[in-house]
Order: C-alpha cells, then structure tokens, then sequence
C-alpha cells in the first residue's frame, strides 16, 4: 500500500507546484530571487535557532536517567542527521526515524524502544507547541478586516481539525489507550500480529504514558522549547522577506507563519510539502492583500534553506561512525 500510495502522494504534489507555477508572473518571481542576494545566507543561518530549539524540545522528551548520557549537541547532530533522511527517502517524515533510533543506540547505548518512544513524544510534544502557536495567528488573522471571511473560517476550521487530531493522539498516548488498541487488534486479527510483535508495541505504549505520568515538568519544558522554535521561525521569514525587499509587520507575518506550518501539517503525506508550501504560500499572501508572486519566491527561498540544511545533515551522517557504546540502559527484548 505505501509502495502504491507513495508515487502518488508526489504526483498530486508534482501536481499542485505547477499550479503553483501557472498561478503567479514567474519573471516577477525571478526578480524577487534576484532582490534577496547575499540576504541568502542570512536566512539559511537563521534556521540554527530553529533546529537548535527544535533539539531542546526533543532533549526533554527523553527521560532523565537517558537524556544524561546525551549531549545536546549530539542530540543536534542526530536531529538534523535523521530529518535530512526524512527528506530524501521515500518514506517522507519517517524515513529518518529508524535512523535516529540506529544512532541513539549504537553511539549512546539506548535501546530502540528507548529512542522510538522519545521520537513520539517529541513529535507530539512539537505538535501541541505548534497549536499554541498557532492560536496567535489566528487571533491576529480574525482581528484583520481586510481579510475575507471565508479565508478565516476555513483557515479556523483547520486549526480546529488539527488540534482535536492530536489531542486524541495525546490522550491515546497518556493514557495508555494505544496498547489497549493493540491489545484489542490482536484479539480480533490474532493471526495477524505475532506475540513478540505485540509484546514490544505495549512495552513502547507503556514508556509513552510512563513518561507523561512520571515527568510532567519535562513535557512542558519540551513544549516550551518546541514553542520558541516556532517562533524563530518567525525571524526567519522577517528576514526572508527584509531582504526580498517587502517589510511586513509583526502581527503579518505571524499570520503567514502560522498559517504555512498548518498547511505543512496537513501536507505531512506530500514529500517535503511539495506543491502544497507553493500553493499555500500564494493563497496566504494573496489573502492578506500582498503579491502572489512575493509568496512563491518566499517558498523557493525555503526550498533553497531546506537543501542547504539536508547536505548538511547527510554531511553530518557521513561523518558519524557507527561503533556500538558500551553503556547500556535497558536489555533488548
């Protein structure tokens, strides 16, 4: 299924940047790309205190008797390692994850279940960061007059979708409802699921709701992290579009990125958001009464700053030995 689904996830993607393309004045584009210059650089640097904030967030979502065994910066290291998988590998966002696991284990001694779990809950923990940033922008978007109605249902409308989804993953996780879930499959499909296969998916539930139990203050500091990366996200695109030449105003450009990442969110499917970060850029400028044009070179600016920081990563990963450590925290089922 994911073999078939796969092509055409990125057909439909292929599909939507040249809708894209067709949509605005590409000279106008080109222009724009032209104006930024040197500005390039700038951009591309200011996505370190996303990815640096982004590792923090991650950083809490280990247990303490884990995290200390880890540096930062080699969480960084693995971080920008496994995203960069993510991006080239046809398995989308979860490509680099194994990855990720692989490397927490062999150079820091934890179990795979140990670094699955971790990459759950930071993914979760990420997501409600997101939402929480997300309520701002669409505060400013409604507080807008300019705007029509039918953009700021619609863009509410997806908020609201998105926040009740991963609420009830939240939930699912707290709770240990997941393992009941699998519990449940294996009752009515038991020839589906072999034991140890299902022995390992409860054990990982259980270091899931463990964790939100037992560590109440380190989810909400890894919320707290994952919130200022958003925020700097917000820097970056001021400078993205200082440099093109357009400044905006902080309540705009909140609105924009905001309103990108929850398109993003919702792209998930689509490698890398392709076409749907173009579409999506041109409909948000073009709705708060800027240039459609002035949006897609905003997204290609990104596309620029994305393949600078996957050559990075994959630098990273050629650089990284994989020689297994010594320490060893919990025994391997």
């Amino acid at each position: 299924m994911t073999r078939l689904l796969k092509p055409l996830f990125l057909i439909f993607g292929l599909a939507l940047f040249i809708w894209a393309l067709r949509k605005v004045d590409l000279s106008q584009v080109g222009d724009l790309l032209l104006e930024i210059g040197p500005g390039l650089l700038a951009v591309i640097l200011a996505f370190g205190p996303v990815t640096w904030f982004d590792t923090l967030s991650w950083k809490y979502a280990f247990k303490p008797e884990e995290a200390k065994t880890i540096h930062s910066f080699a969480i960084w290291r693995i971080r920008n390692i496994g995203e960069a998988f993510n991006a080239i590998t046809p398995l989308g966002t979860m490509g680099g994850e194994p990855i990720k696991a692989h490397l927490l284990k062999e150079k820091y001694g934890l179990t795979y279940k140990q670094g699955v779990a971790s990459q759950v809950v930071a993914r979760t923990t990420l997501t409600v960061s997101l939402i929480l940033f997300m309520i701002p922008g669409i505060v400013f978007l409604f507080m807008d007059n300019g705007i029509s109605e039918t953009f700021k249902i619609s863009s509410l409308t997806g908020m609201i979708t998105f926040s009740i989804l991963i609420f009830l993953f939240l939930l699912f996780q707290v709770t240990g409802t997941l393992s009941r879930i699998v519990h449940g499959f294996n009752r009515l499909f038991p020839t589906q699921t072999p034991k140890p296969s299902l022995e390992h998916w409860v054990a990982l539930c259980g270091m899931m709701s463990g964790y939100y139990r037992q560590h109440r203050g380190l989810f909400l500091k890894s919320i707290a992290f994952g919130f200022l990366g958003w925020v700097a996200g917000v820097g970056e695109l001021y400078l993205t579009l200082f440099f093109l030449g357009i400044p905006v105003g902080f309540k705009e450009l909140w609105i924009i990125e905001s309103l990108l990442q929850l398109v993003r969110a919702g792209s998930f499917f689509i490698p890398l958001s392709l076409g749907a970060q173009e579409g999506g850029l041109i409909l948000i400028f073009t709705s708060l009464g800027m240039a459609g044009p002035l949006g897609l070179a905003v997204s290609f600016v990104r596309r620029i700053r994305e393949l600078v920081w996957i050559a990075l990563g994959l630098l990273l990963g050629w650089g990284t030995s994989f020689k297994p450590s010594k320490v060893q925290l919990e025994p391997e089922e």
